[in-house]
């Protein structure tokens, strides 16, 4: 009876905002991640996010509980990937990045807006993963060795994690 009485009631969670904040660095030109079915990869990941948390929307909350909770959730960075040769003179430099996403939450109360929490997850490639990459036949001739479907993998990844490091705040 008394764990009963100690047992706090678990807050429902809702959905505010999801975003991808527009790159600005200057690997955002090198790489070659191309426009696929009108779609850029910004808009490919932002498409993810809503997939991945497929919450109901604050918006529609018509009767509040204290207790409520809104996520709202954001691609802060990401890079897809890339190698590429720099010539300098007589000798030849190559410099290469692995694909990285980092996902940042913010959770608050519904009623009050007051952010009880915020959280951040970073996910690379990992170096065989990336490496194997390299020595594909798309790696080798330099066409698009990352794909959009490496981004999505990382982003699920670090969505999962962050899920899991909430889960633990909770």
């Amino acid at each position: 009876m008394l764990s009963r009485l100690l047992r706090r009631e678990k807050p429902r969670v809702f959905l505010g905002t999801l975003a991808v904040v527009p790159r600005t660095d200057l690997k955002r030109h090198l790489e070659q991640e191309g426009i696929i079915e009108n779609e850029s990869l910004d808009e490919a990941l932002r498409r993810n996010l809503i997939e991945i948390f497929s919450l109901p929307l604050a918006q529609h909350v018509d009767a509040p509980l204290k207790s409520d909770l809104v996520l709202d959730v954001l691609i802060a960075r990401f890079q897809s990937g890339e190698i590429l040769d720099v010539g300098l003179g007589d000798a030849e430099l190559t410099i290469f990045w692995r694909p990285k996403i980092t996902v940042a939450s913010r959770l608050y109360s519904l009623q009050t807006r007051k952010t009880k929490a915020t959280f951040s997850v970073t996910e690379k490639m990992k170096w065989m993963q990336f490496m194997g990459r390299l020595f594909t036949w798309r790696g080798l001739f330099r066409s698009q060795p990352f794909v959009r479907a490496d981004m999505e993998y990382l982003l699920c990844q670090a969505c999962v994690k962050l899920l899991a490091r909430m889960q633990k705040a909770l």
